[in-house]
């Protein structure tokens, strides 16, 4: 059954919801301690400079391995993680594989394309 924000178990069979970890020798979901999810990461300015690696429009670009995120009223910002996901404030971005929710970041769902 699909479960929201879940964790894929490493036996590839299993899944469990958002704050429990697999325990597959046992075959169950264990509650983890209580924790809150990362917080997004603040974005770094982009440069004045269009032949930079990453091109945001045609004058400013981040460094490789980062992404460019458009922040508010026309201004950019660098994602340190070039697969990350920009967050709606224009000032913060999430690694890969989470999207920003609710000032977390949150784990994508695997039910949801």
């Amino acid at each position: 059954t699909p479960r929201p924000q879940a964790v894929c178990c490493k036996d590839h069979e299993h899944c469990c919801p958002w704050g429990y970890t697999c325990n597959v020798v046992a075959q169950s979901c264990e509650k983890r301690r209580p924790r809150e999810p990362p917080a997004p990461t603040p974005l770094q300015g982009a440069r004045s400079v269009p032949a930079a690696p990453v091109p945001c429009d045609t004058a400013h670009a981040c460094p490789s391995g980062q992404k460019c995120c458009a922040g508010p009223h026309g201004s950019w910002g660098c994602c340190p993680f070039a697969e990350g996901s920009c967050c709606s404030d224009g000032r913060h971005c999430c690694p890969a594989g989470s999207l920003c929710a609710l000032g977390s970041c949150r784990p994508l769902r695997w039910d949801v394309a």
